[in-house]
């Protein structure tokens, strides 16, 4: 293990790093932490650990009764830019992936948070299936990573359900993403590409994408809220996740906010995703068209497309008060579950993230002024300004760990 200062022209291997502008202490530390996290490629230009039996028989093929003149012989060695710090801190990468509902995605993606390359195909319905097209998907991408010149330090894995980080097993699935539990991503991907694997639900991946990328950035407790076709999130106290005992930390969209109310996807009744999510908003929609009073000015009713949650939003703007009465009931949900969060972990800062956040932002910040204490009424809800959460918390995981050390 050995980290050069200065000494470009030294022949050396891939795993020795340069430091150009020593007294440049990050540069030196973040060198160090590469080394001792050993996230570099192996290097074989001084030997693979097989010298003596090769001398041994060498030496006794030879005559040692002729003398013998001493020769050199050099191995090639690659652009040495590859082997410098700077050059290494614009290029290290991580290897992202999304197990959605509908779609399947990897990304490449930089140290900055920008995505180099995405990959999408349609989610596959069986275990075997999926399995292989992650594999697939991944290697293509490991291919187009050397054309981009990325070091890869390791691949984030996005997923929803109920996931153990530790091992890096999906304990239960969603509805959405079938044949999905007890499900060992960690072994089976590390095995295949050589990367060490880290794997985390969808949620908790969106608030680690804003701990690195986002709003999140800097603020030791905040809460990222999805506000999709589900309702999910992350909570960050003291700068860290938290996944709680059994991993079913921040399971935000069930959180009770009525004794009754309409039946969750949990199997539940009451639960805030069961009135603000999505899913939600379009059953309502949908129920309200069904019975011809989703009317508006501007409101076209022969509509080809499935009836949305877009509908519903569209309709209240137009003026009509059912449409207005259920995203008020849903608004009145949320922000209310939103109080509760605010008065278990008090964070700084509410974050929402998904398709929705810029609808409920305002209702749910005055829910908040209206309903939680006097020492939580002055903390801020603000809206996602990342356009791929789950890609970027899934790099974010590799980005930030790949040289702690931490699996």
């Amino acid at each position: 293990l050995s980290l050069k200062l200065q000494q470009h022209f030294c022949l050396s291997g891939e795993n020795v790093l340069h430091v150009r502008d020593a007294d440049t202490h990050n540069k030196i530390y973040h060198a160090l932490e590469l080394q001792f996290g050993k996230r570099y490629p192996g290097s074989k230009i001084y030997g693979d650990g097989n010298a003596v039996p090769r001398i041994l028989k060498f030496l006794g093929s030879i005559d040692l009764e002729e003398p013998l003149q001493k020769t050199f012989c050099f191995p090639p060695v690659k652009d040495p830019i590859s082997q410098d710090i700077d050059h290494i801190l614009e290029t290290q990468s991580a290897l992202a992936v999304d197990l959605g509902g509908t779609n399947l995605r990897v990304a490449i993606v930089c140290m900055r948070g920008n995505i180099v390359k995405k990959y999408t195909e349609p989610n596959p319905k069986t275990f075997e299936d999926r399995m292989c097209l992650i594999l697939k998907m991944c290697k293509d991408a490991l291919q187009d990573a050397v054309n981009f010149n990325c070091r890869l330090l390791g691949v984030g894995i996005s997923t929803g359900g109920r996931v153990n980080p530790q091992e890096g097993i999906v304990l239960h699935s969603t509805k959405l993403i079938q044949e999905w539990s007890s499900v060992d991503l960690r072994t089976p991907i590390s095995d295949a590409l050589g990367l060490p694997v880290w794997v985390d639900n969808d949620g908790n991946c969106a608030a680690l994408a804003e701990r690195k990328f986002g709003h999140g950035r800097g603020v030791e407790n905040f809460v990222t809220v999805i506000t999709g076709t589900g309702i999910g999130g992350g909570i960050i106290h003291n700068y860290e996740l938290i996944h709680g005992s059994t991993f079913c930390a921040a399971e935000l969209g069930h959180i009770k906010v009525s004794l009754e109310g309409p039946e969750c996807s949990c199997g539940s009744q009451g639960c805030i995703e069961a009135f603000a999510s999505g899913m939600a908003l379009q059953r309502e929609a949908k129920r309200l068209h069904d019975e011809d009073l989703l009317k508006g000015e501007g409101m076209d009713m022969e509509l080809v497309e499935p009836i949305t949650a877009a509908h519903l939003i569209r309709a209240a703007a137009n003026g009509n008060s059912k449409a207005n009465a259920v995203l008020h009931k849903a608004s009145v949900a949320l922000g209310v579950g939103i109080v509760n969060i605010l008065h278990i972990v008090n964070p700084a800062l509410v974050i929402l993230s998904g398709v929705l956040a810029s609808y409920y932002q305002a209702p749910v910040q005055h829910v908040i002024t209206e309903r939680a204490l006097v020492s939580a009424q002055s903390i801020k809800v603000v809206k996602s300004e990342l356009e791929e959460p789950a890609l970027l918390g899934a790099a974010s995981m590799v980005l930030d760990y790949a040289t702690r050390r931490t699996y």
